[in-house]
């Protein structure tokens, strides 16, 4: 009785011959040569001769055979049907074979097992190959949006244009779609014409008449026209209307696709190949895929464009409303974490009894922090005419402030320990605006808190000069660069250090409007020598009338 791999040996042309014709006959052919279609089956035949000392034979040539027919286009049932198909040629072979040269049918059946794990593997691989293709689509896309993302901003600091955008992105799409030329063209309804946008690799030439009509004729309007993607299979000798550039570029092949598919016709998007071949459904999907992400970014950069005055009052609108949710958490937080730390204090010492002074003391913390709370959110009314250009609305009373001084640093005490010190002189009295007053020095303090040193204590100072009431508070630690602090109060302005912006850059812009709406003002002195101290000048006022 013959082995395995003598009978794999003696009938080895006629298992090819069998195998082919039938290949051939089947959707696999997509009009292959006879050397294209065998590919490597006549190798990995003779390498099952080897089944009985290995399991799986020829993993490389099943590997080498997956990639050609990847390239090819082949689907994954076409890939392993001719696999089953081997199997069945070898089969049919030795029943057909006389009884002598017949291997035993145990070792035909490893061979039929080997046929079955080799489809198995190539489900593997064809599997991996999908996820992979799938990552490499979304890097793409990701790389297209990118493109379009530096419509906004360029590192130097200009915009990209439009035009700019549409070529990059066109040197995406050759890329993914691993082709040798890609283009971009635009409709322009008034004219009825498709225009050239942009263009890359041998089409760049081929298409430099940037116009073309939208006929049907017109090998643009093929594309046009048809909702799904298109080919052309060869430019060469099509009947439609396309540039003599271009049926000379080396381009055989071309894949169109409209955009978007099912709506008003904003363009078409084209990638040719070298090779006289149809394309794969993996091809087509591919470019589908990117051609509505480009509609997408393409339309969205035409609106800006139009649409330049309305998207200015929106930002500006925004940034209102900004100024406004900015202000609710840039300053609501300090009182109502006061509030919470007293409340929380009285809540622990229940059990224990509190004298009538401390219960006062601490609940009278807490509606003081939850009082200045709500008026917050009444000031974001002021926050507004702040933003437009206006003066703050202040309520000028009687008020001490040394006395508002004190009531800030005790309350941001509760949260900062021992790293507060009030510098007093005495009574500063004037008629102010009290709730503005005390919203600015906390602004100040909280400020230099932030970005003091944490090692040295911040310092707050009330001082009385002539007609003008001082508050000075004072940090050491990294000095404001000078181009910094000329930008400091302005509503925005964010500080940052270390790499890390910090806050909305609110509290300051505040400060500066407390001042302003006084008649006074706020300025800054940094350097590393002396640390940083912000000044707030009040005019000192005591009558209504001068007020």
């Amino acid at each position: 009785m013959p082995s395995i791999d003598a009978f794999i040996a003696t009938y080895h042309g006629r298992i090819l011959e069998r195998w082919t014709d039938a290949a051939g006959r089947g959707a696999s052919a997509r009009g292959l040569t006879r050397l294209e279609l065998r590919n490597i089956m006549p190798r990995y035949l003779s390498a099952l001769g080897a089944v009985g000392e290995e399991e799986s034979p020829g993993l490389e040539l099943i590997e080498a055979h997956f990639s050609s027919r990847l390239r090819q286009g082949f689907e994954l049932g076409e890939i392993t049907s001719e696999f089953s198909l081997l199997g069945r040629c070898v089969l049919q072979t030795w029943f057909e074979a006389p009884e002598e040269m017949r291997p035993d049918f145990t070792a035909l059946e490893r061979i039929l097992a080997a046929l079955q794990s080799a489809s198995a593997f190539v489900t593997e691989m064809f599997n991996r190959h999908q996820l992979e293709d799938a990552q490499e689509e979304k890097r793409h896309l990701r790389l297209v949006r990118s493109v379009f993302d530096q419509v906004e901003a360029r590192a130097a600091g200009e915009p990209r244009t439009f035009s700019e955008c549409l070529h990059a992105a066109v040197g995406v799409v050759m890329a993914a779609m691993g082709a040798h030329a890609a283009a971009v063209l635009l409709y322009e309804p008034t004219r009825e014409e498709l225009v050239t946008m942009a263009a890359a690799g041998l089409a760049n030439q081929g298409l430099a008449r940037h116009v073309r009509a939208l006929k049907l004729s017109s090998f643009v309007g093929h594309f046009a026209r048809h909702e799904e993607a298109t080919t052309l299979e060869d430019i060469a000798t099509t009947q439609l209307d396309v540039p003599q550039e271009l049926r000379h570029s080396g381009i055989h092949s071309l894949l169109g696709v409209r955009m978007p598919p099912h709506h008003a016709l904003l363009g078409v998007v084209l990638i040719g190949i070298r090779e006289q071949r149809s394309f794969t459904a993996r091809e087509t999907r591919r470019i589908e895929v990117l051609a509505e992400a480009l509609a997408l970014y393409i339309e969205n950069a035409q609106l800006n464009e139009t649409l330049a005055r309305q998207i200015d009052a929106l930002r500006e609108e925004q940034r209102l409303r900004d100024v406004f949710v900015s202000l609710i958490a840039h300053d609501l937080r300090g009182p109502i974490s006061a509030a919470r730390l007293a409340a929380q204090l009285m809540d622990m010492q229940a059990d224990h009894a509190l004298s009538p002074e401390d219960l006062r003391r601490r609940v009278a913390m807490v509606v003081r922090n939850l009082d200045r709370s709500e008026r917050m959110i009444r000031d974001l009314l002021d926050t507004q005419r702040l933003q437009a250009g206006q003066l703050l609305p202040i309520v000028r009373q009687p008020c001490d402030l040394t006395l508002i001084a004190r009531e800030v640093v005790d309350d941001l005490a509760q949260q900062h320990h021992d790293r507060l010190t009030l510098v007093e002189h005495g009574p500063v009295a004037g008629l102010w605006g009290e709730d503005e007053l005390r919203r600015a020095i906390w602004n100040l303090t909280m400020n230099a808190l932030k970005y003091g040193s944490t090692v040295e204590r911040v310092s707050v100072e009330i001082r009385l000069s002539a007609a003008t009431a001082e508050v000075a508070v004072h940090n050491a630690g990294v000095a404001i660069p000078p181009a910094e602090q000329a930008r400091l109060f302005k509503p925005f302005n964010r500080a940052h250090e270390g790499g890390t912006v910090h806050g909305w850059g609110l509290g300051l812009a505040v400060v500066d409007g407390v001042a302003a709406a006084h008649g006074g003002n706020v300025t800054v002195d940094s350097a590393p020598e002396r640390g940083t101290t912000f000044t707030l000048r009040l005019p000192v006022i005591t009558d209504a009338a001068s007020a």
